[in-house]
């Protein structure tokens, strides 16, 4: 990923001689039929809408969409203000506006999806999602977990990141390898081409980029975190223990100590500086590369995922949610831009470069926007058919989610990495899974 910036910023848009009416909320049905036919309803002039998003790794699109914010507002009357600030601070700002029963009207969850956890405290948006959802060929079946519970939607997906592995064909080249399929073929060019002052580096450390680099591998090496209904654990397994040895040796022969600190950002600089020799990460680091080292890119190419030790192939997907707080002060607004945005998948696609992967299955008809017309990136087209999400083969369920957000999975592979055993590892790891779940189970 690209460097998330530090300084939050907001964009106002204003529109004169606003006729501020009364009552702004409206029926459910008389909504989602002014939706369907492209009309914000005409209570939304004079009222404001405040969003709270991050700061997108591709800088480009967050001027697309800030932009886009504006046009919207100025078309349909509404004083919008949207704030960005880095992924990793926006669970923090959840719990501050959650506890304070205020804050922004709309909500965006990024890669830590809490729809769960927050879901007695959020807008029923089932009229939404499903209307989009009948609008664009149905949902990807992995995306109901991230905004359903209980069967209803208190989130409506926006777009998932893909993660595929980037590599030099030049570096591979230089030391007698052909394009890599396998995980075994990314480990022995990190072995052969770390002496040469090109090693490779994924996480180990607390971030997103960690969290789903190193579950890619173990779905690839056949683990499954739990069963399909995502009641019970299935990590204790002889898979996982394979998964864990594998990224030992891959540190070991591969990486240097660095890794222990990277952030998210770590791999697109490590990659971009031409050092690295592969990395497993979204296409930002691959855009960051274009443009600041095009040597670089010259010589750098895409590989959906790589395939484990039976052939299994599942790339874990990032995905973006949008939500709104019941104390939200305009949720018709709020529902309305979620609508519109939705309908301009292409466009934003186009101006994110290809990253925003789109949820609805009906956006997959190539070429798709920022990645049919790239000769390297058009691999990325059938990414729908690979991706995964934490939990799997399980939904993302609340106490997945709270698996994910408290870092447990990429803390035993950082401790086997450090030296640890595995079996202690393991015990360790399966403990703090299986408290989680009992808890929830228990609420």
């Amino acid at each position: 990923m690209t460097d998330p910036r530090p300084v939050p910023s907001a964009v106002t848009v204003d529109r004169r001689d606003f006729i501020r009416v009364t009552g702004a909320g409206v029926a459910g049905a008389t909504l989602l039929t002014m939706l369907e036919a492209r009309q914000a309803p005409a209570q939304l002039r004079g009222t404001g809408l405040r969003m709270l998003k991050w700061s997108h790794f591709v800088p480009a699109y967050d001027a697309w969409f800030d932009d886009f914010a504006k046009k919207w507002g100025d078309a349909n009357g509404v004083k919008v203000r949207v704030d960005h600030i880095p992924h990793l601070e926006l669970p923090a700002r959840y719990a501050a506006e959650f506890a304070a029963g205020a804050g922004h009207d709309l909500i965006y969850f990024v890669g830590q999806i809490l729809t769960g956890q927050y879901y007695r405290n959020l807008v029923d948006l089932s009229d939404v999602a499903e209307g989009l959802g009948k609008k664009y060929g149905a949902w990807m079946e992995n995306a109901k977990s991230a905004g359903q519970v209980g069967g209803r939607w208190y989130g409506v997906p926006d777009f998932y990141i893909a993660i595929p592995v980037l590599w030099r064909k030049d570096l591979f080249d230089s030391v007698g390898l052909g394009a890599p399929t396998t995980w075994e073929d990314l480990r022995k060019a990190a072995r052969l081409l770390k002496p040469k002052g090109h090693p490779t580096g994924m996480q180990f450390s607390h971030c997103n980029d960690a969290n789903h680099n190193w579950r890619a591998l173990m779905y690839c090496f056949g683990v499954k975190e739990t069963d399909p209904s995502g009641q019970n654990i299935l990590i204790d397994s002889k898979e996982m223990r394979e998964a864990l040895r594998f990224a030992k040796a891959i540190y070991d022969e591969g990486m240097t100590p660095e890794v222990f600190s990277w952030d998210d950002a770590s791999d697109n600089r490590f990659l971009a500086s031409g050092v690295g020799s592969w990395i497993h990460d979204a296409i930002s680091a691959f855009r960051t590369t274009q443009d600041t080292n095009p040597k670089v890119f010259e010589h750098t190419y895409c590989l959906p995922e790589a395939a484990g030790p039976a052939g299994l192939r599942w790339n874990v997907g990032e995905p973006n949610v949008w939500a709104i707080w019941k104390f939200s002060k305009n949720v018709p607004a709020a529902k309305e831009f979620i609508q519109h945005i939705a309908n301009n998948q292409k466009e934003a696609m186009e101006a994110s470069r290809g990253y925003n992967m789109p949820f609805l299955r009906e956006q997959y008809k190539k070429p798709m926007p920022g990645l049919g017309n790239d000769s390297k990136l058009g691999v990325l087209q059938e990414q729908d058919k690979i991706t995964a999400f934490f939990g799997h083969p399980g939904p993302m369920t609340p106490p997945a989610q709270e698996v994910l957000t408290t870092f447990i999975v990429p803390d035993m592979f950082t401790r086997v990495a450090r030296g640890a055993n595995i079996e202690e590892t393991m015990k360790w790891g399966v403990g703090e899974i299986r408290r989680i779940y009992t808890k929830h189970k228990a609420s």
